[in-house]
Order: C-alpha cells, then structure tokens, then sequence
C-alpha cells in the first residue's frame, strides 16, 4: 500500500523560497499589484506625510492594495483585514510580510475617503484603453442600502409629540396628587423617585423635539444627520441612495454617486455629466426608469447631445378609450389643448411643487365641463377634465423615441445591465448595509464597491492577456485629476 501524505514539519530547504513564488502568475493579487502600480497616487491626492520623526510608514501603495484586495474578498473590518494580513497567503505576499495593524489602515481610509473615487475614475480610464467600454448603452438606476445605525435610534415628531403630551399628564396627575397629600399631612422635602424620571424623561424628548425644528424635518437620526428615510422593498428605513451608470460592452460602471436624496428625480443630469467628465464623450443611447422623468433635466441633457431613453407612465400609455388624453391634441401658438369634440383646455395655472419635490408643470383646465354632454365619460372629476405637462417638447421627444425600434431595444436591455452591478453588491459582496457613520465614509465605500467591480471585469481581460505574454498590461498613463 502506498503511503499517505502527511505534513513534513521538521522539512529544511537548501535555499529559502522566494516570496514571489508564493502565488500563481494570474492571481487576482497580482493584478491588484500592477494596478494600483501603474497609478500616479499623489496626482490622485494620495499624500504621504512629512517629516522623519517616529517609525518608517507604510507606502500609500501598499495600504491601497490592502484595502483593495480586501474588499474583492469581503473583508471591509480594519481589524479583520489585520487579521487577514498575516493568515492570507495572498496578502502576506502582497504586503511583503510586513502586517500593517488595524490603526494604519483605519487611518488610511480616513485621510483618503476622497481619493478613492478618483481611482474608482481611473479604473474606467483603463477599461476604456482596454476596449471594455464601447459607449454605445449606457444603463441609470439607483439602490438604497441602509446606514450603519440602527433604525430604533430615529427620532419621530409625531411619535415624541405623543409621548410628550401623554407624560405631560402623567405630571400633571401627580402633582394633583401630591398636593392633595400636602394638604393631609406633613409635606416630603425630596420629590418622588418616579415624578423625578418622568421630568428627565421630558427634557430629553423636548431636547429631541427642538432638533427637529432646527433640522426642518419631521424624523432625523442623530447619529447619522444626514441620512434620509426612504422606501425600498417594502419597507421604509434610514437610507442613502446610490446611483451607479453601466457600459453594456463589458458590465464596466462608468458613473457612481451616493445622495441622501430619497428618490431619482434630480440625479439625471449630475450622473451624466461625471460620465463626460470620465470617459469625455456620451454613450449613444442612456436608457433610465420612471424614477428620472424630469423634463427640465431631459431638456438639458438633450441640449448637450444626450438621448435619454425612458418607458412610458402607466397614465400616458394609450388604452384605446376615446378620451384618453391621446386623443386630445395641444396646440402650440395658442398654449391650450383641444378635446376630441373641438373644445380647448386652456392653461390654467402652473404646479411648481408635487409631493415633495419640484414640476413646474403646466395645468389646463376645460372650461365648458358644466354644458358638456360627454363629461361623465371624459372625466368625473368635479371642475371637469384636467391635464398636465412639464415641456410639451421633451414629452412629445420621449414618444418618438418609443418608436423607433433600436431604441425599444436599448430599453428592454437597461435590466440586465445595470442590475447585475446592486447584485453583486448586496448579494455577491454581503454589502446590506454601511459599516461605517456619516455620509462622507458612506460614500467612499461605494466608490470602492464600484471601483471593486470594475477591477474583477478588468481581470479577466488582464488574465488573458497576461497569458498571450503582453508587456505592461496595466502600465497606462494616470489620467490628473482634481480631487472630488
């Protein structure tokens, strides 16, 4: 029988190993090394500290592969990536063996939050040189993903106005009934245990009441200010937005952004121009939901040569009944609609706000509806019928793109784009909520995220270049920069 294998702890090599050999040629660790090398960091505003008092520091390299690798693993705890720095092979190979401890890397991330988006920016520099970006179906959307806090510690007006006023007669009750005591007997010189919790307990949520007022707000978390509540799955919590844009060549995201804004409305055109900004042209068609229908905002990304494609409002789809504002035609050098029976809808007024955000859309009203035979079958409502636009032209421009079929495609097409990328985020990576406070650190951890993902898609075409034996994969030029 042959013998088994076992471990041959007492073993002695003649010549000690080579680092270098502790990790196959196309590891994902290598690529990690070649790219944050091929990278100008202090033009990234990567800045190393002066002075040569204490001990030598960590290169901003290092830290960067560290934090990098780390992320592609699952690995975001400063303490666990310590950890994971002298028991991973690959990050033992990686930082040479030198182990940074969970205070460098807490301070690194610290002091470059900012810089990490400008090297989510140069990935999709090197995807573009790489052919990976064709900028023919740019896909919008957005995720919510829950703040660190949690949700228990939000303060509500409604809720601490109703606590206040049920202990406010708490108070009042026993104050009755210790007067009534005093006029009894001797007394106490010390109040009740329990009056005395019952004030404390006042204060704070008065405290809390008069931090709404300053904020404006009708719910806030003290902890995290600036985070919003919003609705997502189901369910309403304290939340941020992401946004992220995605190249349909190769899955590569070509845009991020993280708001405190609760909805899509007024994203539109800041994720456009960051994707000018990186790639320095536009995608021929950027497809988008109903959540980005802004016409002001279309209106604008139009002027500078963008094609927005979105789907039609469940309103505005043509059911074939006779009075569905389809039928109804506007006419331009009078501004008023026409209904199928030839009586206008001239403008009425103009709506500049609707539930929470900003319209500017434009009201006609018909006029005749009281003398009108077919009022109860155009519209029951009680002034009659009513329709609304926010700019006729961008509405009737959103139309003609449904017809033409190339662009029915591209919007078919927007789910599977853009979809897989929260996917990856929040089912691949673990990454259901932010594990660190404030806007500012949530929003260099979607930044990595981001860059994370397009560093696994610039993999696999490293890896089979790595195997044709091209020379200097990575070695492009940093792109300068200004720090976000």
């Amino acid at each position: 029988m042959a013998p088994e294998i076992r471990a041959d702890h007492t073993e002695q090599f003649l010549l000690p190993p080579a680092i270098e050999d502790w990790v196959p040629q196309d590891h994902m660790v290598r690529f990690i090394r070649d790219f944050v090398a091929a990278l100008d960091l202090p033009a990234l505003g990567f800045t190393p500290r002066q002075g040569d008092d204490g001990r030598p520091r960590y290169a901003d390299d290092l830290l960067l592969g560290v934090w990098l690798y780390g992320y592609m693993e699952r690995i975001r705890s400063h303490r666990k990536l310590e950890h994971a720095c002298r028991t991973h092979l690959p990050l033992v190979w990686l930082t040479g063996m030198n182990y940074p401890d969970h205070n460098t890397l807490w301070r690194f991330w610290r002091d470059h939050k900012k810089a990490i988006k400008n090297v989510f920016r140069q990935s999709v520099c090197v995807a573009q040189q790489l052919g990976l970006v064709g900028m023919v179906v740019h896909a919008l959307d957005g995720s919510k993903v829950a703040v660190q806090t949690a949700c228990k510690h939000g303060l509500h007006r409604n809720t601490l106005e109703k606590l206040d006023a049920e202990i406010e007669a708490s108070l009042t009750a026993m104050e009755q009934a210790l007067q009534q005591e005093a006029g009894t007997q001797e007394p106490a010189n010390v109040l009740p245990e329990d009056f005395r919790k019952l004030q404390q307990r006042k204060e704070v949520i008065r405290q809390a009441l008069d931090l709404l007022d300053r904020e404006g707000r009708k719910q806030c978390l003290p902890d995290e200010p600036e985070a919003r509540m919003m609705h997502s799955h189901g369910r309403t919590r304290w939340a941020y937005n992401g946004q992220a844009v995605v190249d349909d060549r190769a899955g590569i995201i070509v845009a991020q952004e993280l708001t405190n804004e609760a909805v899509d409305y007024q994203q539109l055109n800041p994720m456009l121009e960051q994707v000018e900004e990186i790639t320095s042209g536009t995608a021929t068609y950027t497809v988008a939901d109903c959540g980005y229908r802004n016409a002001e905002q279309e209106e604008q990304a139009h002027s500078r040569g963008h094609t927005v494609i979105m789907p039609e409002h469940g309103s505005e789809k043509d059911d074939g009944t006779p009075y569905h504002r389809e039928r109804f035609t506007y006419d331009e050098q009078r501004d008023c609609y026409v209904c199928p029976h030839g009586k206008d809808l001239p403008y009425s007024c103009t709506t500049h706000e609707k539930r929470g955000r900003k319209v500017n859309e434009r009201v006609y009203r018909c006029r005749s509806y009281k003398t009108c035979p077919y009022r109860m079958q155009c519209s029951p409502a009680r002034y009659g019928r009513t329709i609304r636009h926010a700019h006729y032209a961008t509405q009737q421009r959103r139309k003609e793109h449904l017809k033409d079929p190339r662009k029915q495609e591209a919007l078919a097409r927007r789910k599977a784009i853009v979809e897989p990328v929260f996917g990856w985020i929040k089912e691949n990576f673990g990454f259901k909520r932010f594990t660190a406070k404030g806007v500012e650190h949530a929003k260099a951890q979607w930044s990595m995220l981001c860059l994370v993902i397009n560093l696994k898609k610039i993999y696999n075409a490293w890896k089979i270049l790595k195997r044709t034996g091209a020379q200097r994969l990575l070695g492009v030029q940093t792109v300068p920069m200004a720090i976000a």
